[in-house]
């Protein structure tokens, strides 16, 4: 739906005067997070020798995005240029999907005004000469990147001119990542100007934005008129190239779809039907980056969904308190937006449960205070693997590649 671009851009201003922290995923030395110095030299990454074979059982950084208590401000962390583009062993998956959708619904997800043209065509060498430098072993090329190997789905990509397709064309043959950009008009206001979204979960199309000021894409965004609004283009006008941030956006539903999830398809006033099993709902983690591009100046914004099933988690200590403890007492307001209210009831002594084993097992106490977890907005395994091996989750109840599950979930209209 078109709000999950929300939590990303508009409320990371208000957070980011007082609590901005790095990425605990890596240590960072005590320095100034922000340059806003447009002369400050973008970070570039570093390469990660991973063939395709390797990526068939690459896991991503694993995201937690809970916390509690459950404050409307965002948790954003400097963003390590490393991980602008993740790689996992759902590429194939996300690649395929994003062709289909793009093919099936054209405009309504993937499109662009006149004057985005250059910040496109910026896009589009930008996240070529990422894959090209970050995934050596995946991405080749001879000629600069005019003509590049995708290895992992063997295409041979043309960006030649003049190009063949739209810049973010290529940019969908290359990373699984939703795009979109937005640029500063003469009235000095930000407007959405090109996307390309496979994604967005609540499957909602962008026809009817493109070229709208931020105010208007976000209007029923909670919050949004009290308390960011008037941050909102500060914040952007501050940004330079060398200030990357991330963070992760999150819901629950009972499916892996990334055109629209089952949750969003259910009607209002309905409820989730009483034959599905607690055991098959996941948390939808859309990790979300914002950048701008130096040559136009044009803003960035990614947004990747991951799924993580409830029952993954069961043995993650505080997982299911904080799950519980947020889907009935975040403000109402967060509790519509996001539908907790559509099946929390359903799900609740399942998770009941799975608190009452945590205190069994001796995870945590009984009388244990519900709060952000100390690795957050990751999962406490974060530091325990090296990056050239990924991130599999060390718990026996990890779930199995979810690929043809996902595959087999998708009907009509999806």
């Amino acid at each position: 739906m078109i709000y999950l671009l929300v939590l990303a851009m508009l409320l990371w201003v208000a957070y980011y005067r007082t609590h901005l922290k790095p990425s605990p995923s890596k240590a960072t030395p005590k320095k100034k997070l922000f340059a806003h110095d447009a002369n400050e030299p973008i970070p570039e990454p570093t390469p990660l020798r991973i063939t395709p074979d390797d990526v068939r059982e690459y896991d991503d950084r694993p995201w937690r995005p809970f916390r509690w208590p459950y404050h409307q401000t965002m948790s954003i962390y400097k963003l390590p240029i490393n991980h602008w583009l993740d790689m996992d062993k759902y590429y194939w998956h996300y690649i395929e999907e994003k062709k289909r959708i793009l093919h099936q619904y054209g405009d309504e997800n993937i499109s662009w005004l006149p004057e985005s043209h250059d910040a496109c065509v910026e896009l589009m060498e930008t996240v070529r000469t990422h894959m090209l430098k970050r995934y050596p072993l995946l991405f080749e090329s001879s000629d600069g990147g005019v003509t590049m190997l995708n290895k992992l789905t063997g295409e041979h990509i043309d960006m030649s001119e003049p190009l063949q397709h739209h810049p973010l064309v290529y940019v969908s043959k290359m990373a699984k990542e939703d795009f979109y950009i937005v640029q500063q008009r003469d009235d000095g206001k930000h407007y959405l100007v090109a996307a390309c979204v496979a994604f967005p979960g609540g499957s909602f199309g962008i026809k009817g934005i493109l070229g709208t000021h931020l105010d208007h894409i976000h209007e029923l965004v909670p919050f949004y008129e009290t308390k960011l609004k008037p941050s909102m283009e500060r914040w952007f006008g501050k940004m330079e190239p060398a200030d990357l941030v991330e963070r992760g956006s999150w819901y629950i539903t009972w499916d892996h779809k990334l055109f629209r999830n089952n949750i969003y398809a259910l009607k209002e006033g309905k409820k989730v039907h009483s034959g599905i099993p607690p055991t098959e709902f996941n948390v939808r983690v859309d990790r979300q980056t914002l950048r701008r591009l130096p040559r136009t100046r044009a803003i960035v914004f990614t947004a990747h969904p991951l799924f993580y099933s409830i029952e993954e988690m069961k043995d993650e200590p505080m997982v299911p308190s904080l799950l519980r403890k947020i889907i009935y007492e975040a403000p109402e307001s967060i509790i519509r937006y996001k539908s907790f209210y559509k099946l929390r009831d359903h799900i609740s002594h399942y998770l009941d449960g799975l608190v009452a084993r945590q205190v069994e097992l001796g995870l945590i106490e009984a009388d244990a205070e519900v709060r952000t977890l100390p690795t957050y907005p990751f999962a406490h395994f974060i530091g325990q693997q090296e990056e050239i091996y990924g991130w599999r989750n060390p718990s026996e109840s990890r779930a199995e590649n979810y690929e043809e599950k996902a595959k087999a979930e998708i009907g009509p209209g999806d």
